[in-house]
């Protein structure tokens, strides 16, 4: 990753920040994506302080987005990586009939039209810098961070399941047949987690809410935050993923759609 420019939005949050720690641990120069809080990115602006850069995007707004990739671009070049991994979910448990309009088209604002804007300014940016260069030999990679709940569906959570499961269908499958219009070796995939021990999910861990989905894995553990960043380290270099596109990768212990472990864990 040596010189390239990784873009991460939701940069500040649990899985955000370990992937952008390990990027600029890998020589990347990084633009951090926020919403509105950054306090946890001090440490990384503190000691990478020439490689990386911070910048609140609302994520719903498209003229921001636009800015925000203008900005980025202006300060580190052409981004090789653009890693979309923000999201929303939301805590309490909403059956499909009690579910209000505002809360389902929020979801999808958030987990899905961002990341059509976001997708497609990064695409936008690459037509534009690279005009000039030899594109032949350009790592040219987009992540998109989805979730277990796009292949399984998740009760009580259908916005944020359908937003998932469509980034882990048509969107991706769609968007890999068009980047290589711009860049030949362009290349797109999913990073998917299941549960993640991060500062958010520390709660609901504690209360156990994990317990079931553990039954349906065979490794019978909770991802760290480093297991999904190597997922996106792994996709985001030519050398060890050069040849995926159109992929969704599962971080998630192997999950299943069936109970393998009946004893209490």
């Amino acid at each position: 990753m040596q010189g390239q420019h990784v873009l991460i939005t939701g940069a500040a949050g649990g899985i955000g920040f370990v992937v952008a720690r390990l990027f600029l641990e890998q020589g990347a120069n990084v633009s951090l994506h926020y919403n509105r809080t950054f306090d946890t990115l001090t440490p990384l602006l503190n000691q990478y302080r020439d490689r990386c850069f911070a910048l609140s995007v609302n994520a719903t707004d498209e003229q921001a987005i636009q800015k925000g990739i203008e900005q980025s671009c202006t300060r580190f070049g052409l981004i090789n990586v653009c890693i979309i991994n923000h999201a929303i979910y939301v805590d309490k448990e909403t059956p499909i009939w009690e579910m209000s309009l505002e809360q389902w088209k929020n979801t999808i604002d958030i987990n899905l039209t961002s990341y059509f804007l976001y997708a497609r300014e990064w695409c936008r940016q690459l037509k534009r810098l690279t005009s000039t260069m030899d594109i032949n030999n350009l790592n040219a990679n987009l992540i998109l961070i989805g979730s277990t709940a796009g292949k399984f569906g998740e009760a009580n959570h259908i916005d944020y399941a359908t937003s998932k499961g469509a980034l882990h269908s048509g969107f991706i499958k769609t968007l890999k047949n068009e980047i290589i219009h711009i860049v030949p070796h362009a290349r797109c995939n999913i990073v998917a987690p299941g549960w993640t021990r991060t500062p958010m999910a520390e709660t609901s861990i504690e209360q156990g809410k994990h317990l079931k989905a553990l039954q349906t894995m065979p490794l019978r553990k909770v991802a760290t935050t480093e297991d999904v960043a190597q997922a996106c380290l792994f996709f985001a270099s030519n050398k060890t993923a050069g040849h995926l596109t159109g992929n969704v990768l599962m971080v998630d212990g192997g999950m299943e759609g069936r109970v393998l472990w009946q004893e209490n864990l």
